[in-house]
């Protein structure tokens, strides 16, 4: 099962990354060419201004930021054209840093600065937008090795430059006097690498964090996805991780129990070629599948032209007897329409039987192939009351105990007192009458006045 995660995850990843590359290539080519637009600021002022040594000192700066510019063009065409490797990563990052490295340098060089003013060039503030963006890489190893070419190289820069003697004397007396060196000293620039340390850490962290959540996202989809060949659509997303192990192990709980089938199915697949059949079944169970997700029903398994449907599952409910109830009227109503609609030589009937009681629900067999099972005698009876209806020729029939549990007894009569075979006790089971329409409830009354008048 690792394996196929594994296959699956590769590719998202390999897809991740190379968005990451194009994306810190269109940040190198926007950068390279806001310090294009730096310099040629700098150079107008510096023509104007007569000084011709800034001019001399910009040439250094300027081939930097073309291969800054080369660097974001040739990442592009490498990932446009499909040449990306995941080992050149590495490559753009270290031409990354050597950049951020080489501005930094010529920068202090020209400037006849120390070590310790490195915080004051400009170049060394792309450091952390180059972090920034490498975290889009799903590559926590690539991030740590940027972070660590940069606090090494800056501190290699530093150092140097702070033992060289780029500093004519009256530049360092006005240093010395100035209060920014206090900000500018070694303990500052110490904090300012820790942070810059810091923010690759995290950074590597966050890639890390990343890819974690997208294994974890591959793996639960790729288990949700296998559980839904067997499982009912709407206990398939709770079976994932701890969830599935619980309900491997099972648990007794009272659940509301509607068997459905389809009346003289046999009659009518001798008049359908298969085609038609398998339509009218399908359409059959679209209807079964509607009135289940109207009263929150879940289809346990269909059985041929038959179905199991449950109620209080995962958590039993209050309302559980009602909605079963609700949902086996609803079928009725279903299949009343569809008749009235296709007017079918033979009319479509169906048989609904209900009850209410404990049973077992879990999860069964092995990891290829799991099902959900409920087991007990709730399912039993229901399904013998189910039958029961073909000899009282009724749509209907349900249990005292679904019905008492939905708190509706004085709208149903019993029809039979009997024990389902292989049970020990009586089974009261109940039948609801149609309602029957004002006109006919006058003549019911009608009749009963003559009737006692005959007497």
């Amino acid at each position: 099962m690792d394996d196929i995660h594994a296959d699956a995850i590769t590719p998202l990843l390999r897809d991740a990354e190379n968005e990451a590359e194009l994306t810190t290539a269109w940040v190198r080519i926007a950068l390279a060419l806001a310090l294009v637009g730096s310099l040629l600021i700098s150079s107008r002022i510096a023509v104007v201004a007569g000084d011709l040594d800034i001019l001399r000192r910009l040439g250094l700066a300027g081939l930097a930021v073309g291969a800054l510019l080369a660097l974001g063009v040739a990442s592009l065409v490498l990932v446009r054209t499909g040449w990306y490797a995941p080992w050149m990563a590495f490559a753009s990052t270290s031409g990354d840093a050597a950049i951020i490295l080489l501005l930094v340098g010529v920068t202090l060089r020209d400037a006849h600065l120390v070590g310790n003013w490195i915080a004051a060039v400009p170049a060394i503030w792309a450091a952390p937008l180059i972090l920034a963006t490498g975290a889009f890489r799903y590559r926590p190893g690539v991030q740590l090795w940027a972070t660590g070419l940069l606090v090494i190289g800056l501190g290699l820069v530093a150092a140097d430059f702070e033992t060289s003697t780029f500093l004519r004397p009256a530049e360092e007396a006005m240093l010395a006097a100035s209060g920014a060196a206090d900000l500018l000293s070694l303990p500052a620039n110490l904090t300012r690498t820790l942070i810059l340390a810091l923010t690759g850490a995290i950074t590597a962290l966050v890639t890390l964090r990343a890819r974690r959540l997208l294994h974890r996202a591959v793996r639960e989809a790729d288990e949700r996805a296998s559980l839904a060949r067997f499982l009912p659509a709407e206990i398939a997303p709770l079976m994932v991780g701890r969830t599935l192990d619980a309900w491997r192990s099972g648990r007794r709980q009272e659940i509301t129990v509607l068997f459905v089938d389809l009346r003289d199915s046999t009659a009518l697949a001798e008049h359908m070629d298969p085609e038609r059949l398998s339509i009218f079944v399908s359409a059959f169970r679209r209807r079964v599948m509607q009135a289940a997700q109207a009263y929150g029903g879940i289809v346990d398994k269909f059985i041929g032209d038959g179905a199991l449907l449950i109620f209080g599952v995962p958590e039993p409910g209050p309302d559980d007897a009602k909605r079963a109830i609700g949902c086996a009227k609803e079928i009725v109503r279903l299949i009343a329409r569809w008749n009235a609609k296709r007017r079918f030589r033979l009319p479509i009937r169906v048989g609904i039987g209900l009850h209410t009681g404990i049973a077992f629900c879990g999860v069964l067999g092995a990891s290829g192939r799991l099902e959900f099972t409920v087991l007990g005698d709730v399912v039993n009876v229901a399904a013998r009351i189910e039958q029961a209806t073909k000899r009282f020729a009724v749509p209907l029939l349900a249990s005292d105990a679904t019905v008492a549990r939905a708190g509706a007894m004085s709208e149903w009569r019993e029809v039979s007192r009997e024990a389902p075979r292989g049970r020990s006790g009586e089974i009261l089971i109940l039948h609801r009458p149609i309602r029957a329409s004002p006109a006919s409830r006058r003549a019911h009354w009608c009749r009963g006045i003559l009737k006692s008048l005959d007497r």
